[in-house]
C-alpha cells in the first residue's frame, strides 16, 4: 500500500430517508447499535490510503450530526459542508471544500456501511492508473427492458451489464472539470462516473461485491443486520477473533524472447511466513501465454480452496478476469465478437475452472517498479527461458 497516494474522501450523508418512513435521516438510524454513518466512515478513518474526509451532510441537520457523529470523536474529518438539493450538487460542494494536493478523491455514499479496505485499495490503485474507476458489482439476474405497456421489451445482455456503486475514485483535477462542465451544460447525472463519462474520460470498472449495499429501505435495514451479526468485517479495527481468513499472496509474470519464442512463468507464493517458487516453461510460446500460465500455476499449487490475493503486472490478464472478458468470450464460444476469435481459449478455460475454487482478489502491479515480489518473478520467468522447455502443444498445434 506504501506505493499509493493518500487520497480524499468525500462522504455524502444528506439523505432524508424518505423510503423508510423515518423522521430521522437514514444515515443516522442505529444499525446493530451504531449509526448507519459512523459504520461507514470507520471504514475510512481506519484506512490508511485516506488522509482526510470531506463529510457533506443535509441542510438543518448539523446539530444530529454534532450529538450523533462529531462526538464519535474521527480525526480525519477536515471539513463539514452543508450539501445541496440534489446529489450532484452535494459533490460538487464536496469537491470545491477538498481543493488540495491529494491527487486521487473518492466520492462514497455514507448509507452504505460495507466496502471493504480491499475494495478501497483496487479503486485507489486503478483511479491513480487511469484518472478514473468505479466499483461496480456484474449482475446476475436475466435484465428485462419495458415498454409504455409495462410488457417485455427486450431481453439485454447481461454479460455488458454492471450496478454501479461506490466509492468511485476520480483524478481531482478531472472530476473537478467535469462537474464545471456538467453545470455548464446543465446535465443531471445519478453518478459521479455519468459526469466524468460525459466529459469523454473513460471509467474503469472494478469487480465490487454483493455485501456493498446501500442502504435505502427497510429491507436494507434488515440485510444490514444480518451481514454484521454473520461477523461480516470490513475494517481494519477488527479484534483479532473477528479477523477474516489469511490471504494467500500469489505473485506472477511472464517472458517471452521473441513473442512467440521461448517463454518461462515466475511465481512467488507467500502464506504466514511461508515462501514458495514455482517455474518454467515452453520452447515456443508467447508472453500473454506465459502471464497466463503463471497464474494458472500459482491457483493449482494451492490444495485447497483458499482466499488469494494475487498480483500480476499483466493488464491483459487482470482486466480479462476483473472486467469479466474471459467469461464473456467462453459464453461465446471463445469469439471475441462475431469476426474476431478469443486468444489462449486452452488457458482461460484453466484459469476460469480454477477461480470457480478459490475466491480471488486480482491486483495490477506496475512492472520492473522495484516490487521485490514482481521483480522476483520476473528473474524466475526469465531463467526459465534458458533452460529446459516442453512443448506448449496447444499453441504450436495452431
Amino acid at each position: 500500500m506504501t506505493s499509493i497516494p493518500c487520497c480524499t474522501a468525500i462522504i455524502v450523508a444528506g439523505g432524508k430517508g424518505l423510503r423508510l418512513n423515518s423522521q430521522t435521516p437514514k444515515q443516522y438510524l442505529p444499525l446493530e447499535g451504531k449509526p448507519i454513518l459512523a459504520r461507514t466512515l470507520d471504514i475510512f478513518e481506519t484506512s490508511p490510503l485516506i488522509s482526510r474526509i470531506i463529510l457533506v451532510i443535509g441542510e438543518g441537520q448539523q446539530a444530529l450530526c454534532a450529538s450523533e457523529i462529531l462526538s464519535l470523536g474521527y480525526k480525519k474529518i477536515s471539513g463539514l459542508v452543508i450539501g445541496g438539493p440534489e446529489r450532484q450538487d452535494s459533490v460538487y460542494k464536496g469537491l470545491k471544500a477538498a481543493e488540495g494536493d491529494e491527487p486521487v478523491v473518492l466520492v462514497h455514499d455514507g448509507a452504505r456501511p460495507f466496502v471493504t479496505q480491499k475494495e478501497l485499495e483496487k479503486v485507489i490503485t486503478e483511479a491513480v492508473s487511469t484518472g478514473a474507476a468505479i466499483l461496480a458489482r456484474p449482475l446476475s439476474e436475466t435484465i428485462k427492458s419495458s415498454d409504455a405497456e409495462g410488457r417485455i421489451a427486450a431481453t439485454l445482455d447481461r454479460n455488458t451489464l454492471w450496478a454501479a456503486q461506490t466509492p468511485q475514485a476520480f483524478s481531482y483535477s478531472i472530476l473537478l472539470e467535469a462537474y464545471e462542465k456538467a453545470r455548464s451544460d446543465n446535465l443531471a447525472a445519478t453518478d459521479d462516473a455519468a459526469v466524468v463519462e460525459y466529459l469523454g474520460h473513460p471509467v474503469s470498472l472494478i469487480k465490487g461485491s454483493s455485501m456493498n449495499i446501500k442502504i435505502t429501505g427497510p429491507e436494507d435495514l434488515a440485510l444490514g443486520s444480518a451481514i454484521i451479526r454473520s461477523g461480516w468485517q470490513s475494517g481494519l479495527q477488527l479484534r483479532e477473533e473477528d479477523k477474516e481468513p489469511a490471504c494467500v499472496e500469489i505473485y506472477t509474470d511472464g517472458a517471452c524472447s521473441g513473442n512467440p519464442g521461448p517463454g518461462g512463468y515466475g511465481v512467488v507464493l507467500l502464506y504466514k511466513g511461508n515462501r514458495k517458487e514455482l517455474s518454467g516453461g515452453f520452447r515456443l510460446t508467447t508472453n500473454n501465454r506465459m502471464e497466463i500460465l503463471s497464474v494458472i500455476k500459482g491457483l493449482e499449487a494451492l490444495k485447497e480452496p483458499c482466499n488469494v490475493c494475487l498480483y500480476s503486472d499483466s493488464r491483459y490478464v487482470v482486466d480479462a478476469v476483473e472486467k469479466g472478458w474471459a467469461k464473456r468470450w467462453k459464453k461465446n464460444n471463445w469469439m471475441k465478437n462475431k469476426n474476431e476469435p478469443a486468444l489462449n481459449p486452452d488457458l482461460w478455460q484453466r484459469l476460469l475452472e480454477l477461480l470457480e475454487v478459490n475466491q480471488v482478489s486480482f491486483q495490477w502491479v506496475k512492472g520492473h517498479a522495484n516490487n521485490p515480489e514482481n521483480e522476483r518473478c520476473d528473474q524466475l520467468a526469465r531463467a526459465a527461458v534458458q533452460g529446459e522447455l516442453e512443448s506448449d502443444e496447444f499453441y504450436e498445434s495452431i
